[in-house]
């Protein structure tokens, strides 16, 4: 059926033919109210014809229908059933532009990034991966005008290279202006915009599912989903073909919209239950080869230098040569040549991997053999049944899956109270907001209170680190502009992998059971293998994956030098950070931090052998002191008590500390033994302890050499001023 341009309201049709239904955050038009007995809407036995919905105007009024789900009759909808009108339909046949809301597409493939896109709007279409924000941005180029209609932000991409966002704002010649950004990218486009803006914008944050999926390793996704909320209610949309729950009570309270197809055509998946399936991968993947070898194979599996590179080290070298990975680029050093990416809607090689970067938003037009991997000991790597959906719906053609595997091990676990476990998490995470909070609030009430240390925002945040059942382990906690907040996306992160090991993991039956009464047909085998990958292949995995990350430390430094300035640094930074491995990531934030304080040179080689939370925080606190102000009241004091050249007895030592400590940090008296490991820790180079005569009798005595206790040996590139407040940095 061809879309009827024409059908938006058709000219015949009386006013009072048209019935507006606005209830809460619901808003419909249709051209008939079949009946006025709210019982028939409650048994759902009835079809609305429609003509708008929640702001999209419907094509095919005779053909679109549909149905509302109460929560009580005539007062409060639980969401909307919408039917389209034939089932290989794609959403703009159907809307001239998305609904706003929470819309459950239910399958992948119905080009709901693409309407937006094309909408006469303007847009903001937010993407989960830089691979899927890309795709569409280039291909939007105008070959008349030379002008990108879509304006892609993300990280940089060789030989791509847009406009800024600046100056597509400006051009006049662009009426609808239509953004299509990188989830980590979208602080900065919206800075540009301006908030004051936003009323003039539709945001659409694609595959949201994903924000759950991926909450684990990328924190910068609920960072950026915050900004969803500050957008009308009319002018956002959330969407995803595997829309799960929500822990976020805000984002319950969206109007969802719940897109009807017939059901997906069944596929034939064969399932292999393992003891090994890293072995068992190997093996299916060298079976395919020798049995299809000019056949092409896809194995999808969200574990890198723990999973995909110790398979592909196991093959032949010859099936090594076959092998591409698509990966985040982060991870491209670790890959080496093997990092590719779609070219042409073409896998790069015979065989190739991808991690979760790549389940969502690629078309793949070329069949092959599909392989998706899960294991138990990796609660990140669990695949649904709605995942694996995902996952085969990249092939684009029919009949372009050649066969499916799915390989994967038990782990058996007692069942979880789903509910319950949901409702423990959320207390357990107010709870720990509710105690941060109190401690402040006493303090106001009660000044005396102040000179005991409490708990930062900072150590709530890394304390709030937990796990659940078989889940990773996750903050519970996040940063917010104003204090601290429940982070719902790690939480519905370990709920998802909770409910995923439950349901699908959790005995040799569950995973195919479920995708049996999904209209599947299931071949089942129970391998046990008797060997594994070599040890020493891991071994060197890991060895690479040190000296990459070293030789990409390096390279970042050699940049950071030749700037010129504190703030060019800090720009050239935050650019590297995009795109890095995470243990470099860690060490760009810090030298962002501390660069106002110490010299580059020297403080590369500070920050270089540093790996913990704890350690930084340790040398963070000697460069603050090191670099106060004479005059300022801690370094003052030191002075005044503990002179250079002069020893000093433990109890004279602690003396002086706790003047410090208690007397300006408001902090608990050290012991002590706690006063001079501190001394040496944070406030001096001191010198071994010796003996000398006081009063006819010998004492012992610690030699005070230098108040430099890293031995940086130079002054500080900024002095930390007498007025600044210590107690939170040193506490």
């Amino acid at each position: 059926m061809e879309k009827d341009e024409n059908a938006l309201i058709p000219a015949e049709l009386l006013e009072d033919e048209i019935y507006k239904y606005n209830l809460g955050k619901y808003q419909t038009s249709f051209t008939q109210l079949p009946s006025d007995d709210p019982e028939k809407y409650e048994r759902m036995d009835l079809d609305i014809v429609t003509l708008e919905l929640n702001g999209a105007i419907c094509y095919y009024q005779n053909h679109c229908k549909h149905k509302i789900k109460w929560k009580k009759v005539w007062e409060e909808i639980e969401e909307i059933d919408f039917t389209f009108p034939y089932d290989n339909a794609k959403l703009s046949d159907v809307f001239n532009q998305l609904p706003y809301g929470l819309i459950k597409k239910n399958r992948t493939g119905v080009g709901a990034t693409t309407l937006e896109l094309q909408s006469p709007r303007n847009s903001i279409v937010v993407v989960p991966t830089r691979a899927l924000a890309y795709e569409k941005a280039k291909h939007s180029k105008d070959s008349m005008t030379g002008k990108y209609k879509v304006l892609y932000v993300g990280g940089q991409i060789s030989g791509f290279n847009p406009p800024s966002i600046n100056n597509y704002l400006n051009d006049n010649n662009i009426e609808h202006k239509k953004f299509i950004v990188v989830i980590d990218s979208l602080p900065t486009l919206l800075n540009e915009i301006g908030e004051e803006n936003f009323k003039d914008y539709f945001i659409m944050f694609d595959e949201i599912d994903s924000y759950q999926y991926d909450a684990s390793f990328r924190p910068n996704m609920e960072k950026g989903f915050e900004y969803y909320f500050k957008f009308p209610e009319t002018n956002r949309c959330l969407i995803s073909a595997t829309v799960g729950e929500f822990t976020n009570p805000r984002i319950n309270e969206e109007p969802v919209i719940n897109l009807v197809f017939n059901n997906p055509a069944p596929r034939n998946i064969e399932l292999k239950e393992t003891n090994d399936v890293l072995m068992t991968t190997k093996k299916h993947i060298e079976h395919l080869l020798a049995n299809y070898p000019n056949q092409k194979i896809l194995v999808a599996f969200n574990l890198l230098k723990r999973g995909i590179l110790p398979i592909i080290k196991s093959l032949s070298e010859e099936n090594q040569a076959k092998c591409a990975v698509l990966c985040a680029e982060k991870n491209k050093t670790d890959v080496g040549e093997m990092y590719c990416d779609i070219v042409e809607n073409k896998l790069p090689k015979q065989i190739t991997f991808m991690t979760c970067t790549y389940f969502v938003g690629i078309d793949i037009q070329e069949p092959f053999h599909l392989i998706s991997v899960a294991d138990t000991r990796y609660p990140f790597t669990l695949l649904s049944t709605e995942k694996l959906q995902q996952i085969a719906g990249r092939c684009r053609i029919s009949n372009g899956l050649l066969s499916e595997t799915v390989i994967y091990n038990i782990a058996h676990n007692r069942e979880e109270d789903m509910e319950a476990l949901s409702q423990q998490i959320v207390k357990d995470a107010q709870a720990l907001i509710n105690f941060f909070q109190l401690q402040n609030d006493m303090k106001s009430l009660f000044p005396e209170l102040q000179k005991y240390k409490g708990f930062s925002k900072e150590e709530i945040i890394e304390s709030s680190i937990k796990k659940y059942g078989k889940s990773s382990p996750l903050h519970l906690i996040k940063e917010s502009p104003t204090s601290i907040a429940i982070s719902y996306f790690n939480i519905d992160n370990i709920l998802i992998q909770n409910r995923i090991i439950r349901n699908l993991y959790n005995s040799s039956d569950n995973l195919k059971s479920k995708l049996i009464s999904e209209g599947h047909s299931i071949n089942c085998e129970v391998i046990t293998e008797n060997e594994s990958i070599n040890p020493q292949i891991h071994e060197e995995i890991a060895e690479n994956h040190q000296r990459n990350t070293e030789n990409e430390r390096e390279d970042f430094i050699t940049q950071l030098m030749e700037c010129t300035s504190i703030p060019e640094r800090e720009r050239l930074a935050y650019r590297l950070m995009t795109n890095c491995q995470d243990e470099n990531k860690e060490f760009l934030k810090r030298f962002i931090e501390m660069q106002k304080y110490v010299p580059i040179e020297k403080l590369t080689n500070l920050l270089t052998p540093i790996k913990s939370h704890k350690a930084y925080q340790k040398l963070k606190k000697q460069i603050c002191i090191w670099a106060l102000e004479e005059n300022h009241p801690i370094k003052a004091t030191l002075r005044s008590h503990l002179a250079i050249g002069h020893s000093y007895t433990s109890e004279e030592i602690t003396n002086a500390i706790n003047s410090i400590v208690h007397g300006i940090l408001s902090a608990d008296n050290l012991n002590n033994s706690e006063a001079v490991r501190m001394l040496k820790l944070q406030f001096c180079e001191v010198g071994g302890r010796t003996t000398e005569y006081r009063n006819h009798r010998r004492v012992n005595v610690y030699p005070i050499l230098s108040y430099d206790v890293l031995g940086l040996n130079c002054e500080p590139v900024e002095k930390i001023p007498s007025t600044q407040n210590m107690k939170a940095i040193l506490r």
